[in-house]
């Protein structure tokens, strides 16, 4: 008998893993995070111990915990040898040497009496894709999406279709696009339906698995962190400590990044001039600091509850991005409070902005999607300037006219916007809703006669 417990971490995309014997009492974590409390709690109600966490992979998108569940609970730690067995109680988890998303990917084939009953696959497989295979550089994305196919094809080929795949990496992850919003599938149902799976002709796999999206910055010195480690946080980790604003004044002075963690629309409300606009729901918090602001700066976080200030905490420590000196307590009132002045955007919607469009009102659009959203389509006029390259390009962008900032769906004009602030621009407006609607809005406004 064996139990799977999943351990999501939607903002990063990913997901890890808890399989148990629970007869035995032992468990084993695939890819743990950084946090480790949901584990080492999960295990104490179901009298489980915890003794072995595996990485599939040099993560460069999280901080591996599996360092931490070593000094918390002696779970052993250390590289498997592909065709290694580790024994789970009645179980075996069998490392398999996967080679694709990294040179040296190993998922984890989970087997009870020799029988095939799950695959870890970390981002060999993913529900509907795999993960991506440049992130060592162009001079071997080729060769590991060679690997990649290999793997798919003929590492996993002797596999049956019954056995349940649970990957690491999910949809939303910037590890590779295409995925889907699920954390289980089968080897069968992605035979059958998985595009790279179908895509059995070289040519085809390669063009798919190299048209990838770009990735957060930060990602670039992820691997040599998981190589070192970090200090430990221990189970639990205190809170962000509690902010005056005269004290937040004074770390901006020092150079510290404000980080407002509300919806856009509240941060256009009223916010800290020069702050940066990363809610905290509605898209990847984490990655989105880890791709603007450089590691080692401070951070201070804003706007919010505490329990949304000691949330970013937790996804910011995920990221090994430890340098948060704390969050403004009392929030914009607090603020205004020291008599300090609170900036504002305008927020507009799908009318408003189809209206200056078709009207020719004299003012710049921006369209801060990414290279594939603007390729498949774009508003007349719009300058496309993708999120991260608004610091070094805002200065191309007139000032003697109003600019309105749109993304897919509202949030990464929210961060745009909050980046045009800083980088001078006064009048800023934040189209707050979906591209897909403004397409339809344009669309219909073109050709319904007047």
């Amino acid at each position: 008998m064996h139990t799977v417990r999943l351990f999501p971490a939607p903002e990063l995309g990913n997901a890890s893993f808890l399989v148990a014997d629970p007869d035995a009492g032992v468990a084993a974590v695939i890819d743990p995070f950084r946090d480790v409390d949901g584990y080492l709690s999960h295990a104490d109600k179901q009298n489980l111990r915890l003794t072995r966490a595996l990485d599939t992979h040099l993560h460069n998108d999280f901080v591996s915990g599996a360092r931490e569940l070593a000094a918390l609970s002696g779970t052993e730690i250390g590289p498997v040898a592909p065709d290694v067995d580790v024994e789970l109680g009645g179980l075996t988890l069998r490392a398999l040497h996967t080679p694709g998303h990294t040179p040296d990917h190993k998922s984890y084939l989970l087997l009870e009496g020799g029988r095939a009953l799950a695959l870890f696959s970390g981002g060999a497989v993913m529900v509907g894709s795999i993960a991506r295979t440049d992130l060592f550089g162009p001079h071997l994305a080729m060769h590991l999406a060679l690997e990649a196919l290999r793997t798919l094809q003929v590492r996993l080929r002797g596999l049956p279709d019954d056995v349940a795949v649970y990957p690491t990496h999910g949809g939303g992850s910037f590890c590779g696009i295409g995925g889907q919003n699920e954390n289980e599938t089968t080897l069968g149902r992605e035979r059958e339906t998985n595009p790279f799976f179908q895509a059995t002709e070289v040519m085809p796999f390669l063009a798919r698995a190299l048209d990838q999206h770009r990735y957060p910055a930060y990602y670039a010195d992820m691997a040599a962190i998981n190589r070192e480690g970090l200090p430990l946080l221990g189970r639990h980790p205190l809170p962000p400590a509690e902010l005056t604003a005269d004290e937040v004044a004074r770390l901006i002075e020092e150079g510290a990044a404000v980080v407002d963690v509300r919806p856009g629309v509240e941060y256009d409300r009223g916010h800290i001039p020069g702050s940066y606009s990363v809610g905290l729901d509605g898209g990847p918090f984490s990655a989105w600091v880890g791709w603007l602001i450089p590691r080692e700066r401070r951070l201070v976080l804003a706007g919010g509850t505490h329990a949304q200030h000691a949330e970013a905490h937790r996804q910011l420590h995920r990221i090994g991005f430890d340098a948060v000196a704390g969050a403004l307590d009392g929030g914009m009132d607090a603020w205004q409070s020291s008599g300090r002045r609170l900036s504002t955007f305008e927020t507009a919607d799908i009318e408003d902005l189809a209206a200056w469009i078709l009207s020719g009102e004299v003012m710049t659009v921006l369209d801060a999607r990414d290279d594939h959203e603007w390729a498949a389509g774009h508003a007349p006029g719009a300058v496309h300037m993708y999120v991260p390259d608004i610091p070094h390009h805002a200065a191309e962008i007139p000032r003697d006219a109003p600019v309105a900032v749109h993304c897919g769906v509202g949030y990464r004009a929210g961060i745009a916007a909050s980046l045009l602030e800083q980088a001078g621009l006064k009048r800023i407006i934040h189209v707050n809703a979906p591209y897909e609607d403004w397409a339809t809005r344009l669309h219909l406004a073109e050709t319904i006669p007047t």
